[in-house]
């Protein structure tokens, strides 16, 4: 493998956390406030795009699986993915003078485009990395930390730049979250491009590859169905992006009512993000050392221990809560730096055993995890502050908002989390079963059938 080629992953995921950042992170903002959409209309508009989305998901990796394209079976993925991903972001923030019907139509097909094209793009992303690394498992795990860096970095970038912005752009005219997007999606763009040009010796047109250990759609979904190895990666990493996205999602009510500082927010975040950046090169020698399996117990050894110091001594002592918050952040990076891979060695699995390959059918299962975390963290996020004494009151005509008992709040947000990490911690230990060892047999193995048909 080239050495260039974990550097071009690394910034073409700089690139796509740049071009997806503005309607991550502000779209609901820009819909309500500037587009003048009503929040019913726009969590409207969310639920059927995210069920679009889901759908889509579920699909996916059969398309990308038996499609040969002649700019390659991954290759031409990419090129048509991220093409779509910018038109949909454009068509969310345009913003034309019509009505507002018409508005959240043209909204509700842009979230479309932007979000389901993903899943393609992040399946044939990870389907080429296996074309590139052959029967190296220690190349993936190069990729994969470089996929990690490139993410973190991007993260900073978007904390501090992104809003600033907006607001400067907006202070000369009235589009700049269309402005922003579309300078942050030329570089999505550009980034996505280069790797197409430069990964072409890796993913050749054959018109008889569809003949190679061809498999049916239900074969596909019959033989994952009964590939226990990637139903433990999948669910552990359900439940692991579930609490990601908790503590993303209640955090800010901890700063508000634990702390009674809701400034302190921002710059808990920003410390954590330089941090996370920081662990991300810190911890990728280490997971190459002990090796995936490993890693990916001692990262949900790290968030189960950290989770459970919050829930019980981080009421009211911010930076208890911050310093613990980091550490966290260095045992996230050990299976951050693994990445993909787990799925991947449960991909090479699966071909070993049934002798047809299904890879870029159970690489695209790497999306559901978010899929399946978005949905189970709202219920889970309103459960918690109901039982916390949250309550919504109507004074003098003004919504005030509080939590009649802070302290079971935290103790609730922390040890519910860190239930979570350790059911993770213990089915990759007792359920999981591939080791480096065998991952490295299993793709030995398989290259050899590939290349001998």
């Amino acid at each position: 493998m080239p050495k260039s080629i974990p550097w071009l992953y690394f910034f073409q995921n700089i690139g796509m956390a740049l071009g997806t950042s503005v309607p991550m992170y502000y779209l609901m903002y820009f819909l309500t406030d500037f587009a003048g959409i009503t929040p019913a209309i726009v969590a409207t508009i969310l639920l059927i795009s995210r069920v679009a989305d889901f759908s889509f998901a579920l699909i996916v990796g059969p398309i990308v699986q038996k499609s040969n394209m002649k700019w390659g079976k991954y290759r031409s993925w990419i090129l048509i993915s991220v093409f779509l991903i910018q038109i949909g972001v454009f068509m969310m923030f345009i913003n034309p003078d019509i009505t507002l019907g018409a508005k959240a139509i043209i909204v509700c097909i842009g979230y479309i485009l932007q979000n389901a094209p993903m899943n393609s793009l992040i399946t044939a992303q990870f389907g080429l990395m296996a074309n590139i690394t052959g029967a190296s498992t220690e190349n993936r795990m190069a990729i994969s930390a470089k996929v990690m860096q490139g993410m973190r970095v991007a993260t900073i970038i978007v904390s501090a730049v992104t809003l600033p912005f907006i607001n400067y752009v907006l202070a000369h005219g009235r589009n700049g979250f269309l402005i922003v997007s579309m300078i942050y999606g030329a570089m999505m763009l550009m980034s996505s491009l280069v790797m197409f040009v430069k990964t072409k010796e890796f993913d050749i047109y054959s018109r008889d590859l569809k003949n190679v250990m061809s498999v049916g759609v239900g074969q596909m979904y019959g033989q994952t169905l009964r590939n226990s190895q990637i139903w433990v990666v999948l669910i552990a990493n359900s439940l692991s992006t579930t609490a990601v996205l908790l503590v993303a999602s209640l955090g800010i009510y901890y700063f508000q009512y634990s702390i009674g500082n809701v400034n302190m927010q921002p710059v808990s975040a920003t410390i954590l993000a330089i941090v996370a950046c920081v662990a991300s090169f810190v911890m990728a020698p280490v997971a190459k050392k002990i090796g995936k399996r490993n890693s990916a117990i001692t990262s949900a050894l790290f968030g189960a221990a950290c989770m459970t110091l919050v829930g019980l001594f981080a009421h009211q002592n911010v930076w208890f809560y911050i310093v613990v918050s980091a550490v966290l952040g260095f045992g996230a990076a050990l299976v951050g730096a693994v990445g993909v891979n787990l799925f991947l060695d449960a991909a090479e699995y699966q071909l070993y055993k049934t002798g047809k390959d299904t890879r870029a059918f159970v690489v695209s299962l790497y999306n559901i995890p978010m899929k399946v975390g978005l949905a189970a963290s709202s219920p889970i996020a309103a459960f918690m502050l109901t039982n916390s004494g949250y309550k919504q009151e109507v004074v003098d005509g003004a919504l005030m908002t509080s939590i009649s008992n802070p302290q079971i709040f935290v103790r609730w947000f922390g040890l519910l989390l860190a239930a979570i990490y350790l059911i993770c911690m213990l089915m990759y230990t007792f359920l999981y079963k591939i080791t480096d060892a065998k991952a490295a047999e299993y793709v030995a193995e398989n290259q050899k059938r590939l290349a001998s048909q």
